[in-house]
This record gives C-alpha cells, sequence and structure tokens, in this order.
C-alpha cells in the first residue's frame, strides 16, 4: 500500500479522534449534571415514599407540622426555611453539610425528651442509613426540586414535599379503592353530612377521610341491619337474608361493593333446617337439626309465627385438649352442667356422654401470703370459691385491678390433711400459682382437666377433629326470642321447616358490577356514608363530583405517644413539672407579663416592661410540653443562632427562664430582673423555636 494513503488515513483517524473527544468533553458536563439530577429525584423520591410510610401521622402528609397537617399537634414543621439546602441561599456549603448531618443524626437517634422516636435501624429502629439519607434529602430539599419532574405547568418548583404528598395520596385513595364522589345533584355542599361515594365498601364508622383539604369523620355506614345466611355467585337473582326487617321493595342495597335493586320480598327460603323436637308456644328454648348454621340475630319462620334465634345454648365449658375424629375419651375444662347420657356438641358433630371423670387440682396447703407469711391449713365444705391471690393496687393506680375470681369452686369437702381435690374445673387455675380458700391460702402445683367418655357422631352427625378451647354446647338447643315482628307464638311440632326471608334483586345496578358474595355478608343501605364535617379543625366547603374520596389515617393519641428516652448518648430528657424556682411568687413594685405558650406560637401581654424587676407568669395553654427562655439581644426574634434543631444557648453570657418542661394546662411565675435593652422570649424544646415559639421583649428604665 502506498506509504502517503497510510499517513493521510492517519492523519483522518486522528483527525476524528480529536473531534469526538472534543465534542464528548463539550457535552460530558451536562450529561454529568443530569445524571447527578437524575440521582438527586430518584432518592427525592424514595424518601418521598418512606416519609409517606413512616413519618406523616406525626409531622404531616408535606411535613407542615402536626399542629397544622391534622397530626400529632407535638411534632414540629419540617417544611421550615432553616432546615433546608443551600438552593435558597441559606446556608454555605458546610453549614449546608453539618445541617444535613444534624437531620440524619435526629432521625436515626431520635430526640430525648421529645416523641420523636429513634429510627436507626443500628438502634434498634426500622430504617437502613440509605433511607435516612433519602428522608435528609427531602427535609434539605424543602420546596424545591432538582428537574423539571419538580415543576408545575407554569414552570415553578413544587419540589420534594410535593413528592410526599404524592405518596400520601397514592396510599390513602388505594385503602379506599380510588373512590370518589358520586352525589345525586352532582356536588356535596358544605352543610350536606350523607355523602355518596363510588365505592363505600372499604369505609368503616370512626374512619377519617379526606376530600380536597378538607378533612371528614365517618359516624354511621347505614346498614339495613341484615346479612346473607347463604352464599350468593354471579348468576342467582335472590338472596337468602337473616331477615327482612328494613328493607323495602324499590330500595338500593349495597352487598361488598355490588349495588343490588330489591324488587321483592318473599319468606318462602328452604335450606332444608327443621325442628327435631315439638315446641310449646311458651318455650324460650328449641332443638334443630343444624344448629351450627344459625347466627345470634338470625329471624326465621315457623308457620306464621317469627323467632329471632340468640345463639346455642352453652355448657359454660371448652375443651381442654384438641381431639382427633378416632378418639372416644376428651379431655374438657370441667364438668358443672354436663351429665352421664346427655349429648353435647362440639362444631356440627353431637356426642353422647357414657362416663365422667371430673377435674381436679393438687395443692400445697398453707402457702405464703405476699409478706412471706405462712398461712394455717383448714377443713373447707363443697361449693367453696377458689380466688386468685392478686396484688392489691395503690388507690390513685392507672390500671385495672385483676379480678380474683376464678370462677370456679370445690366439688367435694378439702379436709385439713388432704392435697388432691375435685374440682368444678381448671379454667383459671394455673400450676404455680397461689389462690385462696376461705381464709386460707394455697399454692396448685398441678392441674388435671375433667375427662368425658364418649360416643361419637350421634344423631346422624360426622365425626370431627375439634381444636383446643373449642366451646361445648348442650345438645342442639338454640335460645330464641318467640314471636317476633308483630307474629304471635304458637305451637309446633317435630319436623316443621324453618324458613327464611328471600330477597329478590336486580344485579349491576348504576354500573357496579357482580361478583360473588360470602356467607354473613352485611347488606348496607347504598354507597352512603354519614360523615362529621370539618374534622380535625379543617373548614367545611363544596366538593364536586369525581373528587376523589381518601382514607385519612387517624393521628396519634397525645396521651399515648411515647417519650423518647437518652439516646445516641444524649442527655436524659429533663423531668416534667421540675423548675429552677417552683415557689416564685410575684413579687412587690415588680412588672408583671403574662406569657401564653401554645402550639406553635408565643404571645405575651405585652411588648415592654418599665424598670429592671419583671415578674413572668408563664401559662402552658396547649396539649404538649413547653419550656421558657429569655436571652438578651440585639439580634431579631427569628435569627438567634441554632444548633439542629434548638436555639444554641452557648452563645449568650446568660439565659433566663426555665429550661424544664412545663406540662399542659399548668402555670409557673418567674422573677426576673433585666437590664434596660432588647430580649427575645422563646422556647428550646426541639423544634419549637423553628415553628414559630418566640417573641420580641423590651425593658426600658425607670
Amino acid at each position: 500500500m502506498d506509504t502517503g494513503k497510510q499517513i493521510n488515513a492517519m492523519v483522518v483517524v486522528l483527525l476524528l479522534t480529536v473531534i469526538a473527544v472534543g465534542v464528548y468533553a463539550l457535552f460530558d458536563p451536562f450529561r454529568a449534571d443530569k445524571a447527578e439530577d437524575d440521582q438527586l429525584a430518584m432518592s427525592a423520591e424514595r424518601g418521598a415514599n418512606t416519609f409517606a410510610l413512616n413519618c406523616r401521622l406525626c409531622h404531616g402528609d408535606r411535613g407542615q407540622g402536626g399542629a397544622n397537617g391534622g397530626r400529632l399537634p407535638a411534632a414540629p414543621g419540617l417544611d421550615r426555611p432553616d432546615l433546608r439546602g443551600i438552593d435558597m441561599g441559606a446556608f454555605s456549603f458546610a453549614a449546608f453539610d453539618e445541617n444535613f448531618l444534624m437531620i440524619m443524626n435526629t432521625i436515626t437517634c431520635g430526640r430525648a425528651g421529645t416523641a420523636m422516636p429513634t429510627w436507626g435501624r443500628v438502634h434498634g429502629g426500622t430504617l437502613s442509613g440509605e433511607q435516612i439519607r433519602q428522608l435528609a434529602v427531602v427535609i434539605t430539599g424543602g420546596n424545591l426540586g432538582a428537574d423539571p419532574v419538580h415543576r408545575d405547568a407554569g414552570g415553578a418548583h413544587v419540589g420534594f414535599w410535593e413528592d410526599a404528598q404524592h405518596a400520601a395520596d397514592e396510599i390513602d385513595a388505594e385503602t379506599t379503592s380510588h373512590s370518589t364522589l358520586q352525589m345525586p345533584g352532582g356536588a356535596l355542599d358544605s352543610t350536606a353530612t350523607a355523602i355518596t361515594v363510588s365505592n363505600a365498601a372499604p369505609m368503616s364508622e370512626n374512619q377519617y377521610i379526606r376530600i380536597d383539604e378538607e378533612r371528614m369523620q365517618i359516624v354511621e355506614v347505614p346498614s339495613t341491619g341484615q346479612r346473607l345466611v347463604k352464599e350468593v355467585g354471579r348468576v342467582p337473582d335472590e338472596l337468602f337474608v337473616s331477615g327482612a326487617d328494613g328493607i323495602e321493595i324499590g330500595e338500593i342495597i349495597r352487598v361488598d361493593a355490588e349495588l343490588l335493586e330489591v324488587t321483592g320480598l318473599r319468606a318462602d327460603g328452604d335450606l332444608s333446617i327443621a325442628l327435631d323436637v315439638s315446641v310449646g308456644s311458651s318455650d324460650i328454648v328449641i332443638s334443630v337439626d343444624n344448629p351450627a348454621f344459625f347466627a345470634a340475630g338470625y329471624v326465621v319462620h315457623a308457620g306464621n309465627e317469627q323467632i329471632e334465634i340468640e345463639g346455642a345454648v352453652e355448657t359454660g365449658r371448652v375443651l381442654a385438649i384438641a381431639t382427633g375424629r378416632a378418639q372416644s375419651t376428651i379431655s374438657v375444662s370441667g364438668t358443672v352442667g354436663i351429665e352421664v347420657g346427655a349429648r353435647i356438641r362440639m362444631g356440627e358433630e353431637l356426642l353422647e356422654v357414657l362416663s365422667i371423670e371430673p377435674a381436679t387440682v393438687t395443692l400445697e396447703r398453707g402457702a405464703n401470703d405476699l409478706d412471706g407469711n405462712d398461712t394455717t391449713a383448714a377443713g373447707h365444705t363443697s361449693g367453696a370459691r377458689i380466688l386468685k391471690l392478686v396484688e392489691e393496687l395503690e388507690e390513685d393506680a392507672d390500671v385495672e385491678p385483676d379480678d380474683p375470681d376464678t370462677g370456679q369452686t370445690l366439688l367435694e369437702t378439702l379436709s385439713v390433711t388432704a392435697t388432691t381435690v375435685v374440682v368444678s374445673g381448671i379454667t383459671g387455675i394455673s400450676s404455680g400459682d397461689t389462690y385462696q380458700i376461705g381464709s386460707e391460702l394455697v399454692r396448685v402445683t398441678e392441674t388435671q382437666p375433667a375427662v368425658l367418655r364418649v360416643e361419637r357422631g350421634v344423631g346422624g352427625t360426622d365425626r370431627a377433629e375439634h381444636s383446643r378451647r373449642a366451646p361445648i354446647f348442650d345438645d342442639n338447643f338454640l335460645s330464641v326470642q318467640r314471636g317476633v315482628l308483630g307474629t304471635s307464638a304458637s305451637a309446633h311440632d317435630a319436623g316443621t321447616d324453618l324458613l327464611f326471608d328471600v330477597i329478590e334483586v336486580e344485579r349491576e345496578v348504576q354500573g357496579t358490577k357482580v361478583t360473588n358474595h360470602t356467607r354473613n355478608a352485611e347488606l348496607f343501605l347504598g354507597h352512603v356514608v354519614i360523615v362529621e364535617r370539618g374534622a380535625l379543625d379543617t373548614d367545611a366547603v363544596e366538593h364536586v363530583n369525581g373528587t376523589l374520596v381518601m382514607d385519612f389515617p387517624a393521628p396519634p393519641n397525645p396521651d399515648e405517644v411515647a417519650i423518647t428516652g437518652a439516646t445516641c448518648g444524649q442527655n436524659p430528657p429533663p423531668t416534667p413539672g421540675e423548675t429552677e424556682d417552683p415557689g416564685a411568687t410575684p413579687r412587690e413594685g415588680a412588672e408583671q407579663a403574662a406569657v401564653s405558650l401554645d402550639e406553635f406560637e408565643m404571645t405575651v401581654d405585652r411588648a415592654s416592661a418599665l424598670g429592671e424587676a419583671v415578674d413572668f407568669t408563664v401559662t402552658n395553654d396547649g396539649t404538649i410540653f413547653h419550656n421558657f427562655r429569655v436571652v438578651a439581644t440585639d439580634l431579631a426574634p427569628d435569627a438567634l443562632p441554632l444548633d439542629g434543631p434548638v436555639v444554641d444557648e452557648s452563645q449568650f453570657d446568660e439565659v433566663g427562664g426555665f429550661s424544664s418542661l412545663l406540662q399542659p394546662g399548668e402555670q409557673l411565675i418567674v422573677n426576673q430582673d433585666l437590664a434596660p435593652g432588647s430580649y427575645v422570649l422563646f422556647c428550646n424544646v426541639a423544634g419549637h423555636y423553628g415553628s414559630g415559639m418566640f417573641t420580641g421583649f423590651e425593658v426600658t428604665g425607670p
């Protein structure tokens, strides 16, 4: 090959390489910036999901704080400027890094003396280090976003808190199956309390829901009071129900999420259940050939009489040990109410009792009382009660005392020397515990359940397995109310059919889908719920049809929130109510100022005082702990130096007030001697200053 051509080719290749490298170098910074933005956006999205799953019940859906978000009042807002990053120009890079680490540490370790728990997995929490880092990205990102994904249609930033709100909305809409408002008039006005939705099946009483920004609490899901007594497939156009009272022809009812229109009512639902023993007009117990089918509240027709079932007749005993199909002896909790020759029932199986071996307990007599003193063995008669020895509580204890009554008695005389005795049962009696019989204390060393020898599967029933604690019923008997719903009680022969009410229906009403329904499914009155409007300090306003009806998870009960102890080397939390000078009183001649602490604001009844002696009467008008601090400074009240979520008090020569926690409703008088000048009064519980609990105060010369 010609050498000149080779050289020319190499020059061309080299030139193309230089051009390619130049183009790459030109566009690489943009590509790197795009990759960094994408990574930040992904971290923020994941952090927003984590926030929605773990943090919003206290801090609000978009970090606006519990008091503003209908959540835990004590939880401070996280959407504050002092927590945002360098995009706001609020921090240098070094300060931003320090702030970011402070937020990560707070989430990891919790905050001693507050309701902020420990979240870090390394300290027993549930979040990984990466999840905590992603949460910190959301909090420091504030209302800013990294790319167009975080901008609205006009190009304005909507930010990471919008991501958190979106994640919360997705969770809450899924909980209500994306139900929407479907009012007959096209909109829900601000006064209506009965709302119609596209699917009320996921909703229940006491649940909080949200439509737009208004919160509501469901006070009732209107029900017919009836249930299905037979499962329903997709084809049948009739429902066998527990009763027809409260249901009318033409009415729209709901089973699960399906709407049905009632087109007819009948009382001839035959499920092949009949009386197996004749009954008189005054009998309140009936015997049927399939008692296990019935539940309390079922109404049946026997001739012209309607009978309401109250429940199976119980013996008050349960199976002590699980039993299989082949066993001919069963262990039971006791034998009172069970006799030889009687029939008992477990589930659908009938058993005949052939013999009885009663329950017994073995005792250590004359046991010690709670103070360690011996008691004296004594004789006890049959019928003596067996009481559990329980420790007496203080009068002001906030827990319910244990019930000492075991419900068991002696079934024979217990002599002074006997150590084994027959008892009514062993339910409520445990080996190793101490009990009282008369004035004597005994310690139970062994329990033996009663044993029945039985014939299995009598009366045409099938043998079955039965689990421990299965209730034992008296034969096929049901307790009933006779002649209900305006009918008269009358006598009925054995073999009389017991018929159920039947509702004839039209399926696929109002566009709902035909679905299968299980036995005992409840019948409701359409997709309607009754609500309390404007719940959790929101305003009742009008809402248009098609608006999502979302769940609003109930906020934590402030009285049940645990206070976090010292973690990660933090100082132990201060003890509520312990103040520097709890006995201070107003001083004669001193200026008086009344201070109110609330979530999250601090107000004073005067902006200045004459003279140097000032007495502050500080009242906690809020629902959570607060403290009260006083510093002399020329800084603006909202510009005090911070150390994480608190004011850095080390930056001041002297700090007045009190640092301990003032409980809700309490009041404290603080005597201060203040030189003329400018002061800032503030609460320095973590996060409270940043949430707005501060005010300026001036002291002028006399």
